[in-house]
């Protein structure tokens, strides 16, 4: 497993890539909205459903208002997805994890992390996952026996798709996502954006 020193130093390195992108373009293609300050700018986007602020060129990533705290982890994730930004739509064809390039290699963490606990909660919750999914700004999909697409990040859709079980066959589950996500995240990213909104979503459950 990834040490805290990991994201720490991927930070670091996201931070020094930032100011050579043009903050306008990057903002488009972001999905987010540039804000002039009087020392620099800044990038409000939304990260589960609230808006996060990115400092530019400091790259200083916090929840608006600071209510509540990102991780390392997360920070790291929002940098590496302004960086990796690009100005195209959703492709409209769904993928699984293994399909994703490096998809392979980040599989069993992907399972860890996001899938096994999505079914685990969820597999005999439906209503309480379409709850907990609606909070999150979920839309129904049309998939499975329940589904909702959410955007943790403006420009990227996950699909979270669940189905029942019977005589023959245990509940399952899948989380699918755009083809054109690679075109914004590598392998471990995804793998990590997918376990944060699973947890996310245990999380409202619970309440």
């Amino acid at each position: 497993m990834p040490r805290v020193d990991d994201f720490l130093n991927a930070i670091a390195l996201a931070k020094e890539a930032l100011p050579s992108l043009d903050p306008v373009a990057m903002s488009r293609n972001a999905g987010a909205e540039l804000v002039p300050l009087a020392d620099g700018k800044k990038l409000i986007l939304r990260f589960l459903n609230k808006p996060v602020e990115i400092t530019y060129p400091e790259g200083l990533v916090e929840y608006a208002g600071g209510a509540e705290k990102l991780s390392p982890q997360e920070k790291g994730l929002i940098l590496h997805y302004l960086l990796g930004a690009r100005d195209i739509p959703p492709a409209g064809e769904l993928i699984t994890f293994r399909e994703i390039p490096s998809g392979e290699f980040y599989y069993e963490p992907f399972l860890k992390r996001a899938q096994t606990p999505l079914l685990a909660t969820f597999g005999a919750e439906h209503g309480l996952f379409r709850q907990a999914g609606e909070t999150l700004g979920g839309r129904d999909a049309g998939l499975g026996d329940v589904s909702l697409t959410l955007r943790p990040l403006p420009r990227i859709p996950l699909t979270f798709v669940l189905w029942n079980g019977d005589e023959e066959f245990d509940p399952t589950a899948s989380i699918l996502f755009d083809a054109n996500i690679k075109c914004f995240l590598g392998g471990e990213d995804i793998a990590f954006l997918a376990g944060t909104v699973v947890y996310k979503l245990m999380a409202l459950a619970r309440r």
